[in-house]
């Protein structure tokens, strides 16, 4: 009798098992979310190319890193000025269209980094202007990505959608670096029939890796125009721009656990993803015996962590939104003690696993606080709901990464301590 029970438990435990994988999977039932989830991986392994062939162009006409992260800063200015406007235009127009827009747009601006490079006409100017205007594209795209998912979805299936999207992202975030790094060198060298002063090393590769980029703009485009609203707004913006804009931040606001949302992402973007992604590289170069090795075994614990931390969101029941907050909380928490842990042992292996711990944790997290506004905020205004926590999330980054810089330049460790204890105090208090 006790064999029996123990098979029928141990049945139990696989079927459901299955019917967590199953919930996970269950969203790609619906046609229209399918096919946008195809366009967005295809973009975002497109976008990952772009990532890496820009900065690795900049190095090759200036051999300068300030100029790397100059161009950085021009990509990030208008992004987080026109954030606001963006999500108010994604209300207005519908996710979709200006989904389309952004997408040509940034397809030509692509397409010219591909042509100029090719023929060494490129420039370090045309690398400002392409920067300015990508960024400008990006404040457009962002919140209506995020905003679009609630029209493709019904609302018991947006975090299995939301754990989706963010796996596709951190596995693009490996397969588009190592696609990139691959094409450059396998067609690395100078352009063809240029030579002296006027040739730029890795040209042919990295022409090659924007046009690559350029095409993955077509999957995209073409889905987005077949495509249409399963569940649309039951309301239509049709207020003047500046009053809508008006709404979208009052309603932000008054909204006393977004509101409390949206201070403590301003928070993290300025205590931790400055510190994280400028003190991490500093870091491994200045007290890990890998040094770059090392580096490159932080990171991909970082990813593998976020993956798994996305695939939990998405086969597990979440808890109740009245514990959100403490929830993220331990993710602010998690994240200070990493940085502390990092000054007092030093080794790349221990900090590795702490760092997947803390991704896994914040992955996680990541699903259940965006299905959440999902839930939460009317359909008519999550695009400018969405836009400002990503201007929250986005806008600090680069003072974050400025000052973070600064201070690793004098104490990578101190600096490291310093955000850590900030962060553990904010989560005290």
């Amino acid at each position: 009798r006790d064999s029996l029970h123990a098979r029928n438990q141990g049945r139990e435990m696989t079927d459901g098992n299955a019917a967590r994988i199953g919930a996970f999977l269950e969203a790609l039932r619906f046609r229209e979310f399918r096919l946008f989830w195809l366009a967005s991986a295809v973009s975002l392994t497109g976008d990952q190319l772009t990532f890496i062939a820009l900065p690795w162009l900049v190095l090759k006409l200036t051999g300068d890193a300030f100029a790397m992260g100059a161009v950085l800063a021009i990509a990030a200015v208008p992004r987080a000025i026109f954030m606001l406007l963006g999500g108010v235009v994604v209300d207005r127009f519908s996710p979709r269209v200006v989904m389309i827009v952004s997408n040509a747009v940034r397809m030509a601006l692509v397409l010219i980094l591909a042509l100029t490079t090719w023929q060494v006409s490129i420039s370090m100017g045309l690398v400002y202007v392409v920067a300015l205007l990508f960024g400008l594209a990006d404040a457009f795209m962002f919140p209506a990505a995020s905003a679009f998912p609630p029209r493709l979805l019904p609302p018991e299936q947006l975090a299995a959608g939301n754990s989706l999207f963010q796996g596709t992202a951190q596995i693009t975030l490996i397969i588009g670096p190592l696609l990139a790094g691959g094409l450059i060198v396998l067609f690395g060298g100078q352009s063809a029939g240029e030579s002296g002063e006027s040739a730029i090393q890795d040209a042919v590769g990295l022409a090659y890796v924007f046009a690559i980029d350029t095409l993955s703009f077509v999957v995209p485009l073409l889905i987005l125009l077949v495509i249409r609203d399963r569940f649309p707004p039951e309301k239509t913006v049709t207020s003047k721009i500046w009053s809508t804009l008006v709404e979208g931040l009052r309603y932000t606001w008054e909204d006393l656990p977004l509101r409390t949302f949206v201070i403590l992402i301003a928070f993290l973007s300025l205590f931790f993803r400055g510190p994280f992604f400028v003190g991490i590289p500093a870091f491994a170069d200045a007290m890990l015996p890998e040094g770059a090795a090392g580096f490159g075994i932080l990171m991909s614990a970082l990813g593998v962590g976020s993956i798994l931390g996305t695939l939990l969101a998405g086969m597990t029941k979440h808890p109740s939104p009245s514990r959100l907050g403490l929830v993220l909380l331990l993710d602010f928490f998690g994240f200070g003690c990493l940085f502390l842990f990092m000054t007092q042992v030093p080794r790349t292996w221990p900090i590795a696993a702490v760092v997947l711990i803390s991704a896994v944790v914040d992955g996680y997290v990541i699903i259940l606080i965006t299905t959440w506004i999902q839930r939460r905020v009317d359909r008519e205004k999550l695009g400018r709901v969405m836009s400002v926590i990503m201007l929250a999330s986005q806008g600090l980054f680069p003072v974050s990464a400025a000052v973070a810089g600064a201070l690793a330049g004098w104490t990578v460790t101190g600096m490291l301590a310093a955000a850590g204890w900030i962060m553990i105090v904010i989560t005290l208090t």
